[in-house]
Parts: structure tokens; C-alpha cells; sequence
């Protein structure tokens, strides 16, 4: 597809605005790595998505209800061979690194990733191979996709208890195995990993148990995190984002919440009270790129950590997509950045966890 001359031209005058270095920022509780460059190839994917966008997000046909049961992207599958397995009611795919070989140590840690899918679609290739990744490169971590029930024949309300009895039978395993949990997902995914979180860490809270909470981590990728969208840059970003407009949020979010009010904190964590991950010891970790319409309340969401006292790691990237690190299956330069930086703060959250004999860092 062609590229206009003022495309073009927009393109170069952009980047040379770009700065080549990143910029580490310590607020409060959070740490922030702000980024603003952008490749020649970076921006021109995004003329190419903005094209094909109505493609992309074309609505799929509603999923049955429950967890539905898929098949695993082939590639995903030759490099790390995909166990499909029941845990409660909800079909899991583990990740199998036989490229380790014998010397693999134990994982200590069940990462358990929700893809992204505006709540009515299942995973598509670009998760599949993400996993397959994060099980290669993080061996500290068992490497589970979890198939959740979807929008619109399962909404919120009806999805969120099969969640938390999936969650009750993972933890009871993991205090069994004496490991750690994390969850982990992208766009509609990490709402889930969320507000899933939130209800671990109130369940563990309530329930007056004297050792540390198995969730040790929640880490999103472009979160969904205020079903209301009522924030003015929205619309600003809205300009820039060639993928994600009002409408395509609005309606991911309608269907998601069903009959619940925006403003329930089942459904956008940002009015739930975040202070649990603190009294929890659950650290939030998150990824925000400055071309997509949810950044402004996920930026919002971040703060809010930091005002409770919440720990974590954001990688916020101006100039990047909605869930720019998947684009690092197509090489493009940020998308692997992107990546590779999740690998980073993922590895070095194994690392902390493990060496602190009650696993808080």
C-alpha cells in the first residue's frame, strides 16, 4: 500500500523530533521509563494499520458460553510444545520449553496470561507466540494462556466468579507446590489481570492467613482501566491511534460490563481500592504507549498506584500503538524493545521474590 508524500513527509519531520534516549523516572512507589523515539518502519506499520483497521478490529463471531476450548497457533506450538489442560473450569495452555533440556531448574513461579480481544475474542497468533516466548526466556516461570469466558454470551457478572474459583483452585496449588503467581495480560486481558488481582488480594486480605499472598505480581500491557472513557485527551489521542478509536472502546467496554454501571470497580479497577495490592505486597507492572486511546487512564491509573504506595515498574513510549511489545514477532524495532523489557522486569521479579524466604522483595 502506498505512502503519501506528506505521510512521508510527517513521518521524518516526527522523528527528527525524537529523542534517542530514554528517561528513568522515580515517582514515589513507581518507577517510570519514559521513551519517545520511533523507527522509520515503526511509523510507517501505522499508516499500514490505520488502513486495514476496520479489518482488524472486525467484530468475530460471539463464543459459546465458558471457557472456550482452543487450538494453539501452530508456530507457537513447534517451538514450545502447548499442553491443554483443565484447571477448575477453565481451559489453560501450558508452554513447554524442551530446549532447556534437563538442565531447566524447577519454575517457582505460574505466570497466567489473559489475552487481549475487546472481551469477545479469544487469543490470536500474536499471544500465542508471546508465550511461547516468555516460556523460552523466563524459565523461573510455568507459561499458562488461559481461555476465560467471553462477552457477550458471558458477561462480566457472569464471568468474573467462574474467574475467581479458577483463581482459589491455581492458589491452593501453588501453596501445594509452595510457588508463586503472577498475572499477567494485554489491552481487554490486563482488565482482567486487574480486577482478578484486586480480588486476590481482598480474598487473601479477609482471610486472616499468616503467610504471604501466592499473587506476587500483576503485570498489563495497555489496560483498560475506567469503562466510563469520560477523560478529555481521549479525544486527543484519538487523532493519532490507528487502531483503537471512542467507539471501538465503548463497545469492548458495553459488552464486558453487561448490566453493571461503568463506574463498578469489578470492571474498572480504577475505582476499586487499589491500597489491597500494597497490604498485599502485590507489585503492578505496566506498559502504556502514547498513540492509544486507553493511555490516558491507564497514565491515571499508574498515579493512583503511586499515590497508595503501590510498588512497580511502567514502561510509558510515546508515539507507539495499543500493545506495541506483540509487534515483536514482525521485527519491528520498538515492538521487541517492548518485549524485551516485559522479559526484564518479569525476570527480575522471579529474582526478588525468590530470594526472600517469605517472598515479598
Amino acid at each position: 500500500m502506498a505512502v503519501t508524500h506528506s505521510s512521508l513527509q510527517q513521518m521524518m519531520d516526527e522523528m527528527a523530533e525524537d529523542k534517542s534516549v530514554a528517561s528513568l523516572e522515580k515517582t514515589s512507589s513507581i518507577k517510570v521509563d519514559h521513551r519517545t523515539t520511533r523507527s522509520f518502519a515503526n511509523a510507517a506499520l501505522q499508516i499500514f494499520i490505520r488502513r486495514i483497521a476496520f479489518l482488524l478490529m472486525k467484530q468475530k463471531l460471539p463464543q459459546p458460553e465458558g471457557s472456550p476450548q482452543l487450538k494453539p497457533h501452530r508456530y507457537a506450538d513447534e517451538r514450545t510444545p502447548v499442553v491443554e489442560e483443565k484447571v477448575g473450569d477453565m481451559w489453560t495452555y501450558r508452554f513447554i520449553n524442551d530446549c532447556a533440556g534437563m538442565d531447566r531448574p524447577k519454575a517457582s513461579h505460574t505466570l497466567c496470561y489473559f489475552a487481549g480481544g475487546s472481551f469477545t475474542s479469544p487469543a490470536a497468533k500474536e499471544h500465542w507466540l508471546l508465550c511461547s516466548e516468555l516460556a523460552v526466556k523466563l524459565p523461573a516461570y510455568r507459561v499458562l494462556l488461559v481461555s476465560y469466558p467471553l462477552a457477550p454470551n458471558q458477561p462480566a457478572e457472569k464471568a468474573l466468579p467462574a474467574l475467581h474459583r479458577f483463581y482459589h483452585t491455581l492458589e491452593a496449588q501453588c501453596v501445594k507446590d509452595k510457588t508463586w503467581l503472577t498475572f499477567a495480560g494485554d489491552s481487554s486481558g490486563g482488565n482482567v489481570a486487574l480486577t482478578l488481582g484486586l480480588y486476590a488480594a481482598s480474598s487473601y486480605l479477609n482471610s486472616n492467613k499468616r503467610d504471604t499472598c501466592r499473587l506476587r505480581n500483576v503485570f498489563v500491557i495497555s489496560p483498560p482501566t475506567d469503562f466510563r472513557n469520560e477523560n478529555p485527551a481521549i479525544d486527543e489521542v484519538a487523532r493519532q491511534d490507528p487502531l483503537l478509536s471512542r467507539k471501538t472502546i465503548d463497545d469492548a467496554a458495553n459488552a464486558w460490563r453487561g448490566d453493571w454501571p461503568a463506574a463498578e470497580p469489578q470492571v474498572s479497577p480504577i475505582f476499586a481500592d487499589l491500597s489491597l495490592f500494597r497490604s498485599a505486597h502485590i507489585k503492578v507492572d505496566g506498559v502504556v504507549a502514547g498513540y492509544d486511546v486507553l493511555g490516558p487512564d491507564a497514565t491515571v491509573f499508574r498515579k493512583r498506584l503511586a499515590e497508595v504506595g503501590v510498588r512497580g515498574d511502567w514502561l510509558e513510549w510515546d508515539k507507539q500503538v495499543h500493545c506495541f511489545p506483540l509487534m515483536w514477532s514482525y521485527h519491528i524495532k520498538e515492538g521487541k524493545a517492548g518485549k524485551d523489557w516485559c522479559l526484564d522486569v518479569l525476570q527480575r521479579n522471579a529474582h526478588f521474590v525468590d530470594r526472600s524466604d517469605t517472598g515479598i522483595p
